[in-house]
């Protein structure tokens, strides 16, 4: 209920234009010199999905109707915005708050993203998100949940990720501390914050790709914590 009056000042602000983003949206960017190109795009919003270029034929993911349908969700989660970045051949994807349908909706029954190697964990790691479909059809290297000490980690997310074959490495900015489901969590030196609310630093992570795209690393400031990774080969 607060919503409208939180974004109107937005709205009101003054500028040259407006764009709405819609899928398929490549959002107009300088490049770097000596680094490879980088491009953003949407690829949903309002619960509408990036379609395929009318000249390409794709074939069926086979992964559709494996995984049954939640209760259409109502609210606004549903319609967020999703952006897949490319940097060379790396590709991360982040979906924002999207749930469970909707990201069905985004890989079947033609999955137009193809693969990425990062994917940042939807709606903090909630059960109501993350459906294992859209995850192995992305067939992610990496996950990095934004969850907190006490939200997110969700059970059904957490057996998404761990049971996802593509998945070498899983990161959380929190420790999930909830007594009843202490087993959902990543290797302590994947996890940027240990403590509840009261102890945290707010430590972060930090995702580096190299400027050819080739390469990239995840650290962990906290502990010093870095891992590299090969991009995949497209």
């Amino acid at each position: 209920p607060i919503f409208p009056q939180l974004v109107k000042p937005y709205r009101d602000m003054k500028v040259d234009s407006r764009n709405i983003v819609k899928p398929g949206y490549v959002f107009p960017l300088k490049q770097a010199k000596g680094s490879a190109k980088l491009k953003v795009t949407c690829v949903v919003a309002n619960q509408k999905v990036i379609q395929p270029p009318k000249n390409v034929r794709l074939a069926k993911n086979p992964l559709t109707g494996t995984v049954p349908a939640k209760p259409e969700d109502l609210s606004d989660n549903a319609n967020s915005v999703a952006t897949l970045f490319e940097l060379g051949a790396f590709r991360f994807i982040d979906c924002g708050d999207l749930t469970w349908n909707v990201e069905a909706k985004l890989v079947t029954p033609f999955n137009v993203i193809g693969t990425v190697d990062v994917y940042q964990v939807n709606h903090h790691g909630l059960d109501s998100s993350n459906n294992p479909v859209m995850i192995n059809s992305l067939a992610p290297t990496v996950s990095v949940m934004n969850n907190g000490h006490t939200k997110g980690c969700g059970a059904g997310s957490f057996a998404a990720l761990k049971g996802a074959k593509s998945i070498q490495a899983m990161w959380q900015v929190h420790k999930n501390l909830r007594k009843k489901d202490p087993e959902n969590n990543t290797i302590e030196d994947y996890i940027a914050n240990l403590t509840d609310r009261d102890g945290c630093k707010g430590h972060y992570l930090k995702l580096s790709v190299a400027a050819d795209g080739k390469t990239y690393s995840m650290s962990n400031p906290r502990n010093g914590q870095k891992v590299t990774y090969q991009t995949k080969k497209r």
